[in-house]
């Protein structure tokens, strides 16, 4: 991954706030998978993977 040195600090906070857009929308699709299906376990996988990559956005932006 790019630092915010190597691209400025504008691209580096535009890329930061689409990760987190990606990030709530995976965490919406997981719940939807939850509930909406008979095998739930794609949707949790989404559900993590939100949470996770929802986290590690939020850092690096109040970082940058």
């Amino acid at each position: 991954m790019e630092t915010e040195s190597q691209m400025g600090p504008t691209r580096y906070r535009i890329y930061m706030i689409l990760g987190l857009v990606t990030s709530l929308l995976l965490v919406g699709v997981g719940i939807w998978g939850i509930v909406g299906s008979n095998e739930p376990i794609l949707g949790w996988v989404m559900l993590i993977a939100g949470i996770a990559i929802t986290g590690v956005s939020i850092v690096q932006l109040r970082r940058a």
